[in-house]
């Protein structure tokens, strides 16, 4: 059966002349995921530092001597590069693989192979942007669930809407705004990377409250321009990479450290004058106003965050955590500077979009009171699952968000900008208060730690809190139980 299932695959990846459809019922989800060996090993495709890289990790076995990414622009694997990579040790005794892809072009298609010790795994596909447009698909919480019947579900709706969406626009990357798993676990992730449709994206993780509770978003992730500054998570940084004129930066907002966040910045926007766009994607939602308990989370989020993407010019603010689909008004200081409605175009807009998309699979069930920064959300029929696709031309963002259920469009608007554009610019009084709130931020990040790594411990992980912070790879153990 396991051969009979690949070779199907393998047909419709080679032979579709459009983007192959990866939808499946339960049932032929089930047969995918016992047929094939790359299922459980992880195989997932991230972005590299810009358009002409892209970084790839998968699980392989303890004794493995060698990992390698064959590419070739031939669907026969002809004349195939072989890229290799390194390895580090995971708390079940296994190793991670992590290989970096260069060289790439821009509007070209390339077929992947990842090898362990010269034993291929699957066939893969994908498309490189043009240099003159691209698309990407945002979504939060897709909360992956462990469980016997837990995590064929959700892993397989997963599948399902990024494949609505693929049949939507050629997407290339997959922003996610963190909670990809809903208690950090390995087969969690491997049930995210599972199918066939995540393959022929780059996907960009976002760590997430959920994602902390465990250990494998260190070994699942490999990500460009990590920054872990003065206070590194055990697992993640912040980072950012660059597609065409865009810029995104990716924030580990768990972390309070408002030094190291502004840090990591302020080196990617130097390090990218030229992007013409800034997309920050974080999973704290600073806003909506949605959840009234958790308003004051969300004040500490606006005291952190607002000022540094006012000051570097932040267009677009790509959120997660409170499950409520909104999107704000153009926001500058906390004000609105600018209204939108669903179907508008923005030109040059005097400030920033903030933005949060529902979970993939755990809808609210009571309609939320949004805050009057909000421009328009979800409030009736709570159920409904939206996904948003992304087109970045060298002019304008075009956000389209879609219902999952109908696949029909249900709201939409437009950044653009023209030679009149001109950012506001932060004041001096501004830049102190959020100089000497981001030192407070930074030394409650340091002690929260203590109460992370703790958590971890009683879970059963073996962590060490002064490594972890020094930012060393270490070798995690599962304790005994």
């Amino acid at each position: 059966m396991k051969k009979v299932f690949s070779a199907l695959l393998a047909l419709l990846l080679v032979f579709s002349l459009t983007v192959p459809s990866f939808a499946m019922t339960r049932a032929e989800w089930d047969a995918y995921l016992a047929a094939d060996a790359d299922a459980g090993r992880g195989v997932v495709m991230q972005p590299g530092a810009d358009g002409s890289q892209k970084n790839f990790s998968w699980y392989v076995p303890a004794e493995t001597a060698e990992v390698c990414v064959d590419v070739a622009t031939s669907p026969d694997m002809a004349g195939a590069v072989c890229f290799k990579g390194n390895t580090i040790p995971t708390y079940q005794g296994d190793k991670a693989a992590k290989v970096t892809v260069t060289g790439l072009e821009a509007g070209t298609t390339y077929y992947y192979a990842c090898h362990t010790d010269g034993e291929p795994g699957g066939t893969y596909t994908f498309t490189t942007p043009a240099a003159d447009r691209f698309s990407a698909l945002y979504v939060t919480d897709i909360h992956i669930t462990d469980g016997e019947d837990a995590l064929a579900e959700t892993s397989l709706k997963w599948n399902e809407v990024l494949t609505q969406a693929q049949g939507k626009a050629d997407i290339s990357y997959i922003l996610s705004a963190g909670d990809q798993a809903s208690s950090g676990l390995r087969a969690e992730y491997v049930g995210l990377t599972a199918g066939q449709a995540v393959k022929s994206a780059a996907f960009a993780l976002t760590f997430g409250n959920h994602d902390r509770k465990g250990v494998d978003f260190k070994y699942v992730k490999n990500l460009p321009n990590e920054y872990y500054g003065l206070v590194g998570d055990y697992q993640a940084g912040d980072y950012w990479f660059t597609q065409n004129d865009v810029l995104f930066l990716f924030l580990d907002s768990n972390s309070g450290s408002g030094t190291d966040h502004r840090a990591a910045v302020r080196a990617a926007v130097n390090a990218n004058p030229q992007a013409k766009w800034r997309v920050a994607v974080m999973h704290h939602d600073l806003y909506s106003g949605s959840i009234e308990s958790r308003e004051d989370e969300a004040k500490l989020m606006r005291a952190l965050y607002a000022p540094l993407f006012d000051e570097y010019h932040i267009d677009l603010a790509l959120t997660g955590h409170n499950h409520y689909y909104s999107v704000s008004h153009v926001l500058y200081n906390g004000k609105v500077t600018k209204e939108l409605h669903s179907g508008d175009t923005v030109v040059n807009a005097p400030g920033t979009v903030y933005m949060v998309s529902t979970s993939l699979t755990r809808p609210r069930e009571a309609a939320p009171v949004f805050s009057d920064r909000v421009a328009f959300g979800l409030t009736d029929d709570m159920s409904k699952t939206l996904y948003n696709v992304l087109d970045f031309t060298s002019d304008a963002i075009t956000v389209k968000t879609y219902d999952f259920g109908t696949g029909e469009l249900f709201a939409s608007f437009t950044l653009r900008k023209d030679g009149d554009y001109s950012p506001k610019t932060i004041s001096v009084f501004r830049k102190i208060v959020s100089f000497l709130t981001d030192a407070v931020g930074t030394v409650y990040a340091f002690f929260n730690n203590f109460t992370v790594y703790n958590k971890l411990k009683d879970n059963g992980y073996d962590v060490d809190f002064l490594d972890a912070v020094n930012n060393n790879c270490l070798t995690e153990r599962r304790a005994a139980r």
